[in-house]
Formats: structure tokens, sequence, C-alpha cells
């Protein structure tokens, strides 16, 4: 569902994908470096509200700090469910819906 607000939106899947622009430099609502910080609601997360809004509240937002960085879900999380396992390549996020940090599948052996 579009927002009003310009925030970008994903679903679970794709936020976890490294491959999806979200997640890659100047990809389609990415980061224009890799030190600007982003956030991104996800739609099919079970705190998001499924609305269009113009307005955050009961939006799923998720922030990551730069670039490699893990999405962290935004306020009011209180129990941390990760996916995928920090150093452990699997596949992206398949099934649930109550993930609070999410690290894509990123090869993170090419990081500095």
């Amino acid at each position: 569902m579009a927002n009003t607000l310009g925030i970008p939106e994903r679903t679970l899947a794709q936020i976890s994908t490294a491959a999806d622009t979200i997640n890659v430099i100047a990809g389609a609502d990415g980061r224009l470096s890799a030190y600007q910080p982003l956030v991104c609601r996800v739609t099919d997360h079970e705190s998001d509200d499924g609305g269009v809004a113009d307005y955050a509240d009961g939006m799923a937002l998720f922030v990551s700090s730069r670039h490699g960085e893990p999405w962290k879900k935004d306020s009011g999380a209180r129990e941390h469910v990760l996916h995928p396992v920090a150093g452990v390549a699997i596949a992206p996020i398949a099934s649930g819906t109550n993930y609070t940090v999410i690290y894509p599948n990123y090869d993170y052996s090419t990081f500095e």
C-alpha cells in the first residue's frame, strides 16, 4: 500500500533480500551513500495497520543506520527476533511476521 509520506515500503521478504533496491546504494528508494540512514515501512509485519495513511502511527517502521547495518523496528519493540542469524548465510524471510531486527542476506565478508 502506498502512503502519502513518501516512506519507502517493502515486504519482509524484500527488506531481508540484499539485492532488493532498498538495500542497494543508489537503488530505488535506497541510500545515496553507504552512510545515509534510511526508514522503511514493512507492509506485512504484524504491527502494520495495513492502511494508506498520511501519518506514521500504525505503520511498521524499520530503521537502518547505514548500508550493511540491520533494519531495526522503530519504538515500542520489547522482544527481539533476529533474522537471519548474523554471519549465517540463509535465505530471506519466508515466514513469520513479528521480527524486530532484520539482517539482510548480504555477503558480510565483502564489507570493510
